[in-house]
């Protein structure tokens, strides 16, 4: 399963950049993170989304999604990658 999160940073003019990014719950690498490990647990007993199981599944879906985190924006990475990209080496 996949979703996607709001997030931001102020740029170095002073002004805020905000996005959404895409975070998938993986049954292996997620299995011990606090807020994804009852989701997958879920997933594993019923399968798929049921209506009678709609308000438990939203309230772990929700709690997944307030775990995750951005990595905050390594800009030097970024300028480094943009000059690649300007000379064709990215």
């Amino acid at each position: 399963m996949s979703a996607r999160v709001p997030y931001g940073w102020t740029n170095t003019g002073g002004t805020a950049v905000e996005g959404r990014t895409g975070f998938v719950l993986c049954a292996t690498c997620d299995a011990a993170a606090p807020g994804a490990a009852p989701l997958i647990t879920w997933f594993h007993v019923h399968g798929q989304v049921e209506q009678e199981y709609s308000e438990e599944f939203v309230r772990l879906l929700v709690a997944w999604t307030e775990q995750v985190s951005v990595p905050p924006l390594d800009e030097h990475l970024l300028e480094t990658e943009i000059e690649l990209s300007r000379r064709g080496e990215l």
